[in-house]
């Protein structure tokens, strides 16, 4: 009678242990592996990999594996070009988004945003519309910036300019860089109010367009754009090209003490909110705040810029669903707020931008503010951005050099960049 039990139970036990081990084997051949591609790195990569930690221990059946390939975008095209590209990827950056989309190397993320009831107004109104092109999302993004300029309120003071009263259109703008620049008696810069670095910027600040989406028109020789030209190459006129950039020679870098802005060698900078945790970091006891840049008569007031990783689908992904499992995640309201209070950046979803943590700091709240309002610019959304921004740079370069004038440079970038354009919709006709 033992001896039927024992078999019986035997007979039990291996039966159990074969459902075990199929219902483990069933888990394990059912978990997806979802390459993830980043350009994050150091402290950055290790608060996102908590981030994918906590995913992957709530989401049993994927797990996201993380690549950085910082300095090497390029692999991403080629990737997608070969069949084989990881199955989410944040290695995109929202100038990427039109070039790539119109290409066909990103799935619309579409079905998927309508399915999960994703909701466009709990997002930055500028920042929705980078995510767009030509009435497709083909990413999202779980942190953002706000360009602004930063400006030393000690030299401020020290020059005799009211600290807390910074400049509000460009007359006063040109009037405080004039005194707040020091040249020594050789006529060598020895410290420089401010030199705009981006016509992107200053041309949508003049008042100007730079593409007409619904006509596929390059505008970059829009009067108010020449303006803005004429404006940043005057600085080349003003200081002496070479001695300017001799000054600019001996800059050090952005992230580390020697920055120039850090050190007083520039009284004004563009810069965005980031800057904030970056001096907390390298020069503690710098006084400083920003302010928007100032608009002549006629322009916008309170325009900002802004860039940034885009998490994205490529063409070819093997687990699109799983894929958009992590997107979802990652660019929602709690992974989000982590992220962004880690990196100091702001969060593209309105709620959570504004949460105490962040607009406690009114600096910050200032770039938050700028981001939510009418004049917050993604970039130009054109199948030809690269181009576009390339030849942007060689045009201020001419008129720096004195090559060109403002008005002959951007006609020549406008009949470049709009001959290209041309001829990729008619390639695809």
């Amino acid at each position: 009678m033992m001896k039927r039990i024992n078999r019986c139970g035997m007979v039990v036990l291996i039966i159990a242990a074969f459902l075990l081990v199929a219902t483990l084997g069933t888990s394990a051949a059912e978990k997806r592996i979802v390459r993830y591609w980043t350009g994050w790195t150091g402290f950055e990569a290790k608060e996102l990999q908590k981030i994918i930690d906590d995913f992957n221990a709530t989401h049993p059946n994927i797990e996201v594996r993380m690549t950085n390939v910082w300095g090497q975008y390029d692999k991403f095209l080629t990737a997608v070009a070969g069949g084989d590209p990881p199955e989410v990827a944040s290695c995109v950056w929202t100038s990427q988004i039109a070039p790539f989309a119109a290409r066909d190397a990103l799935l619309p993320l579409d079905q998927y945003i309508k399915r999960d009831k994703i909701d466009p107004n709990d997002f930055m109104p500028g920042l929705w519309r980078s995510f767009d092109f030509e009435g497709h999302i083909y990413g999202m993004a779980a942190t953002t910036n706000s360009t602004m300029i930063a400006y030393n309120k000690g030299i401020f003071r020290e020059v005799g300019l009211d600290p807390n009263e910074p400049p509000r259109t460009l007359d006063e703008l040109n009037k405080a860089i004039d005194k707040t620049t020091k040249i020594d008696k050789r006529g060598y810069i020895e410290r420089i109010g401010y030199l705009p670095s981006s016509l992107y910027h200053w041309g949508l600040v003049f008042g100007g367009n730079f593409y007409d989406e619904a006509k596929h028109r390059v505008t970059a020789n829009d009067p108010h754009i020449v303006s803005a030209l004429e404006w940043l190459g005057s600085f080349a006129k003003r200081y002496d090209i070479r001695k300017l950039q001799a000054f600019q020679a001996g800059f050090g870098a952005r992230q580390s003490p020697n920055n120039p802005f850090f050190v007083g060698k520039q009284v004004m900078v563009d810069a965005g909110e980031w800057q904030i945790s970056e001096a907390r970091r390298y020069a503690p006891k710098l006084d400083f705040a920003f302010f928007p840049a100032p608009p002549p008569a006629g322009g916008r007031k309170n325009v900002t810029i802004f860039e940034g990783s885009m998490f994205v689908i490529p063409k070819g992904s093997k687990y699109p669903d799983e894929a958009w499992e992590f997107i979802k995640y990652i660019t929602g309201p709690e992974a989000s707020e982590r992220f962004c209070y880690a990196l100091q950046n702001i969060s593209p979803r309105k709620k959570v931008a504004y949460m105490d943590k962040f607009t406690k700091d009114p600096r910050f709240k200032m770039g938050i503010d700028l981001l939510a309002g009418e004049n917050a610019y993604g970039p130009i959304r054109i199948p030809v951005a690269d181009t576009y921004y390339a030849e942007m740079a060689k045009a201020v370069d001419y008129v720096r050099q004195g090559q060109k004038t403002a008005k002959q440079a951007l006609d020549d970038l406008t009949k470049l960049v709009q001959g290209e354009l041309d001829q990729f919709y008619a390639s695809k006709k």
